[in-house]
């Protein structure tokens, strides 16, 4: 397993990388200059915390782990372990990103990611994770870019929800889906939907994983 890690270690520091200097450039333009466009893409970090997860199929590093005699279960379990490995770490720069810029953003000062709508973030990041995992099994095709949008767009939205409820904190009309929390009746419905939804693209992803051959 450590030996898996470590051929996925490049994806994971690159994910890494990516996320703090997103950070920290996103930080740095807010508290030094008064230019909105670092705060329009500050309420953006938790898509990016989405992507990057998600397009991490690792379907290379997997090819190249069976070519060399790995066993298709030790490829399962470390792509699993490698991409919540990327979930943490898109989610923990995700919050600091917030926590670090609260107090200078001069449209919505009290906007920040609790930790139930990082919550939330884990659910819709685990599902379309699943999907792309999936995906590693699958040819190229019509299928595979349905199942990658079928994993994706949900998720997407779910993250836009939440935004949504965020920067609308004086909305009367989103009323209802306060607290925004993961223990929140509607929350955590939905939060288990999307959860129960990624255990069964896991277990589609497992037994397929079974008949993964290696692409020349």
């Amino acid at each position: 397993m450590l030996k898996m890690l470590v051929l996925y270690s490049q994806a994971l520091l690159g994910s890494l990388l990516t996320m703090v200097v997103y950070m920290l450039v996103l930080v740095a333009g807010v508290r030094l200059t008064d230019i909105g466009l670092f705060e329009t893409y500050i309420y953006a970090t938790p898509i990016l915390a989405l992507a990057l997860p998600s397009m991490f199929g690792g379907g290379t590093v997997t090819n190249l782990a069976l070519g060399f005699g790995a066993s298709r279960r030790l490829c399962y379990w470390s792509l699993q372990l490698a991409s919540l490995l990327m979930i943490g770490i898109c989610l923990a720069v995700t919050w600091l990103t917030f926590y670090l810029s609260a107090g200078w953003m001069a449209h919505r000062a009290s906007v920040s990611w609790t930790w139930g709508g990082t919550a939330l973030l884990f659910c819709a990041c685990e599902f379309a994770l699943q999907s792309s995992i999936l995906t590693c099994t699958m040819e190229k095709g019509w299928r595979r870019s349905l199942t990658v949008f079928a994993g994706w767009g949900p998720s997407f939205l779910l993250v836009m929800a939440v935004e949504v409820c965020l920067l609308l904190d004086d909305e009367p009309l989103f009323d209802v889906l306060r607290p925004l929390n993961i223990l929140h009746p509607i929350w955590m419905t939905v939060g288990g939907i999307f959860l129960a939804g990624a255990l069964v693209l896991a277990i589609i992803a497992r037994v397929r994983f079974n008949k993964l051959v290696v692409r020349q």
